[in-house]
C-alpha cells in the first residue's frame, strides 16, 4: 500500500467520529511460517496477524476480527456488546451450517486426511476466521496465542485454511456461536437458490438461515473470485455501491482495462504451463506430477461414464 493510499484512508475514517486507524509494522513475523505453508491459494502472509491480536492491542480485553474482502450491512454491536470476556470461550463466531459438508473430501480438501480425528472435528465444528470475536483477556490469561504460534510452526506444513486451522484446532470446544448473518459468502445464493431453497438446516434453523437471507450483516467474498477483479461475481454490486462513495473509484476505474487483460490472460493454457514450470522447475522428475495427471485423467473418465449412463 502506497502512502498516498494510507492518507487517503485516513481522511475517509475521519468522517466518523469514534474511529481510526493505524498502521502496524509486523517487521517480516510470520514469513519462515508462511514459507512453509503447501498451498498458498489466494491467501497472503498477513492472515496470520489474527493469531496475535492480544499482543497487538493490549489496551482490549476482546476485539471483533475480520477478513477485508467484505462489505457491512448491518450492526455488529450487539453480539460483540453481549460477549463475556469471563466465560471460558476464548473465540465466537460463525460455523458452517452442515459440519459433514465438506465430505467427501475432493481436490484441495484432501490435505485434510493429514490431520488426526481430533484436529478434523475441531475444524469441522470450528468456526470461519472471516469473522470473529476474540476473548483477549481469557487467550492472555491461558497463553492462547503462544499455542497457536507453536501450533502454525510445527504444522505449517499441512495447513490447509491455516489461520482458520490453528484457531480452531487450538481452541476447540471453547468456541460460542454467532448467528449465520454476521458472515455471509457472496456465493450464497448462487449455489442455495435466491430464497437458499437448496439449503437445508442443521446447524442453525430455517429461521436463522431465513434471517441471513434476508438481513447479512456482512457479505464475505470468499475464494479467489472476488468483485474488483471478476465483476459478475454474486453479490458484487454490493462492493461497487460502497466503492463508488470512497475516493478510491477513480483509481479503480482506471486501473480495471489492466485488470481485465490479466485476468484474461490467466484463463490461457500457455500462460498456466510457464506459471505451473515456473513453480515446479523439476517437474518432469517428481513422480507426483504424473499421479495427478493420472489422478485426473481417471476422474474425468468415471465423470463421462457416469454421463452416458445416466
Amino acid at each position: 500500500m502506497t502512502q498516498n493510499q494510507k492518507d487517503t484512508l485516513q481522511k475517509t475514517i475521519k468522517t466518523f467520529s469514534n474511529s481510526s486507524l493505524e498502521f502496524i509494522d509486523t517487521k517480516g513475523l510470520f514469513s519462515n511460517i508462511w514459507e512453509n505453508i503447501p498451498s498458498k491459494h489466494h491467501f497472503s502472509k498477513e492472515i496470520f496477524y489474527k493469531l496475535i491480536p492480544a499482543r497487538l492491542f493490549p489496551q482490549y480485553d476482546k476485539i471483533i476480527i475480520t477478513d477485508v474482502d467484505v462489505v457491512f450491512l448491518g450492526d455488529v454491536s450487539e453480539s460483540f456488546l453481549d460477549f463475556d470476556t469471563n466465560s471460558s470461550s476464548y473465540l465466537a463466531g460463525i460455523k458452517p451450517n452442515d459440519p459433514d459438508g465438506i465430505f467427501p473430501l475432493t481436490n484441495w480438501k484432501e490435505g485434510y486426511k493429514n490431520f488426526s480425528e481430533d484436529e478434523f472435528k475441531a475444524i469441522q465444528y470450528g468456526i470461519g476466521a472471516g469473522y470473529f470475536i476474540a476473548n483477549l483477556k481469557a487467550i492472555r490469561k491461558d497463553g492462547i496465542e503462544e499455542k497457536w504460534i507453536n501450533y502454525a510452526s510445527l504444522n505449517s506444513h499441512k495447513l490447509i485454511l491455516p489461520e482458520q486451522d490453528v484457531l480452531n484446532i487450538i481452541c476447540y470446544p471453547y468456541i460460542d456461536t454467532l448467528s449465520l448473518k454476521h458472515m455471509v459468502a457472496h456465493y450464497a445464493w448462487k449455489r442455495f437458490g435466491e430464497n437458499w431453497e437448496k439449503l437445508t438446516p442443521v446447524i442453525y434453523s430455517k429461521k436463522e438461515l431465513d434471517e441471513a437471507n434476508s438481513y447479512p450483516i456482512q457479505i464475505h467474498y470468499e475464494g479467489n473470485k472476488k468483485p474488483w477483479v471478476y465483476v459478475d461475481e454474486p453479490k458484487s454490486e454490493l462492493w461497487f455501491y460502497y466503492l463508488a462513495q470512497t475516493p478510491f473509484l477513480k483509481e479503480y476505474l482506471a486501473e480495471l482495462p489492466k485488470t481485465i487483460i490479466a485476468t484474461h490472460q490467466k484463463t490461457l493454457f500457455s500462460y498456466r504451463i510457464k506459471t505451473y514450470i515456473k513453480k515446479n522447475p523439476s517437474f518432469f522428475i517428481n513422480p507426483r506430477f504424473y499421479l495427478k495427471i493420472f489422478d485426473r485423467l481417471k476422474y474425468k473418465l468415471l465423470k463421462i461414464l457416469n454421463i452416458s449412463q445416466q
